[in-house]
């Protein structure tokens, strides 16, 4: 189950697929989220579960969302966020996680998975910096793109919700970021994805993935080694961008 702003909980069905509920508040409905999944099917050619059917109804004061889909039944590369360990990955996964991206960021769609106005407020906020952080490549991607929403030894990129328009290198960022209690891991993912992590824009998604991380410490009030790596590694991109 997960919870939070975007709680929902999935199971297998007897039909052999993978079924989720998600629940929100009127308040809390965003096309985007809710019908991620079902508008992943203009993506083509990337392994991801397949959009079935969805049905919506009201439970008190809540909307819920039944959503039906092809069972995936490769293990997640991490069931956390964070990697403590470095995973098993082959050459041809990395090869076909790339091929994956460079294929998504094609995708002809309207969504949008981030905005300007928020990129430009976030890195403000975190680290009070005057740089000019004007994105100038836009391409669709993932969104989400974390170790629990990978799959292996079989690539499957899961969780479909916040896929979209976005700056380049913004997947490529998060899975950086997530990565760094692991210096070899960190390294090897700069290097085999240094077109879209080495680009201005690339290192512009780096600086707003740790200023979110930044901004999340500072409003739970609890520091941790992913925010001090956060403010490091963003002082570090802030010198590169200026």
């Amino acid at each position: 189950m997960v919870r939070g702003s975007r709680p929902s909980v999935g199971a297998p069905t007897t039909r052999g697929t993978w079924a989720r509920i998600s629940w929100r508040p009127p308040s809390r409905v965003f096309a985007r989220e809710f019908s991620g999944l079902e508008a992943s099917v203009a993506v083509r050619d990337v392994p991801k579960p397949s959009f079935i059917q969805t049905v919506h109804w009201m439970n008190d004061d809540l909307v819920c969302r039944a959503e039906e889909m092809t069972l995936i039944g490769e293990p997640v590369v991490s069931t956390a966020y964070t990697l403590d360990k470095a995973p098993e990955l082959s050459g041809q996964w990395w090869e076909e996680l790339s091929t994956a991206l460079e294929r998504l960021a094609s995708t002809d769609t309207d969504r949008v998975s981030l905005i300007q106005a928020d990129i430009d407020r976030s890195i403000r906020e975190a680290f009070g910096a005057p740089i000019d952080t004007t994105v100038s490549q836009w391409v669709i991607g993932h969104g989400d793109l974390h170790w629990a929403n990978l799959t292996a030894p079989r690539l499957f990129l899961l969780d479909w919700d916040s896929w979209g328009l976005m700056p380049r290198g913004l997947d490529a960022a998060k899975l950086w970021e997530s990565a760094f209690r692991i210096p070899d891991l960190t390294e090897e993912i700069t290097k085999r994805l240094a077109p879209d992590l080495a680009c201005r824009d690339g290192k512009l998604s780096r600086l707003w993935v740790c200023a979110n991380r930044v901004l999340g410490a500072r409003y739970r009030k609890q520091e941790t080694d992913q925010t001090r790596h956060a403010q490091r590694a963003g002082k570090v991109l802030l010198a590169e961008l200026s």
